[in-house]
């Protein structure tokens, strides 16, 4: 796993830093005094697990949690055990209480990545079956059977539904990569389609119920390889 340390003190920060180096399933990858320094690197770095200090200077540890851009396996390191109830409201894996011990340290990444594990499984099942899309301050569910198409709007890419239409910031090949689904086929530089949904192919297009979508010559052969054909 991916981890890093959010610890203000040094002694501490290094006494983890040496027990991640012995945990060979333990990949540090970032070590912080400062919480607003985690969160810019977050930004940018996929991280799995932090080992979080709840007393920080610039922000509390749990003032982070409320902050972080998504949320990744956590186990709480205090020397304050009065924090441990607010630290589980958080769904942490585990609380650690300082000076942490070695073998105690083992079970906290037991713990952790078992928790992964099994949100790992709950995510892909999810992944299989719907999206959620961020709609004024809310997240929809979105089953893929109901999507139509997706389509490369300027810097925006319109995600077309049975009941409804949303907008999503980013490019129309970023989308794709995390959609990742076996019936959504890109047919145009601007168009990726549902082939559920699909109802008529012609030369150079193809049908979504009453919607026509471009299809271009370098995708062509692509969606024909793709698709199961009975020649007269």
């Amino acid at each position: 796993m991916k981890c890093i340390i959010i610890e203000d003190e040094i002694l501490a920060r290094k006494s983890l830093e040496k027990l991640c180096s012995k945990e060979s399933e333990l990949n540090l990858i970032g070590s912080f005094e400062d919480a607003k320094e985690a969160l810019q690197f977050m930004s940018k770095e996929a991280v799995e697990l932090i080992f979080l200090d709840i007393e920080l200077p610039s922000m509390s540890g749990l003032q982070f949690l409320e902050a972080v851009p998504y949320m990744p396996e956590v186990i709480v390191t205090s020397g304050n055990k009065n924090y441990a109830f607010e630290a589980f409201e958080y769904e942490v894996a585990d609380f650690l209480i300082k000076p942490i011990k070695s073998s105690r340290f083992k079970k906290g990444i037991e713990k952790a990545s078992s928790q992964q594990s099994r949100l790992s499984a709950v995510s892909k099942a999810s992944a299989e079956r719907e999206v959620y899309i961020k709609a004024d301050r809310r997240m929809v569910r979105v089953p893929f059977e109901d999507i139509f198409f997706l389509e490369s709007v300027g810097d925006y890419v319109k995600v077309v539904s049975t009941d409804e239409s949303y907008m999503i910031h980013g490019t129309l090949s970023s989308i794709d990569e995390r959609l990742a689904h076996p019936r959504f086929i890109k047919v145009h530089r601007k168009y990726i389609v549902n082939m559920d949904k699909i109802s008529d192919v012609e030369d150079n297009s193809v049908m979504l119920g009453d919607k026509v979508i471009p299809m271009s010559r370098a995708q062509r052969p692509i969606f024909l390889r793709s698709v199961n054909i009975l020649k007269g």
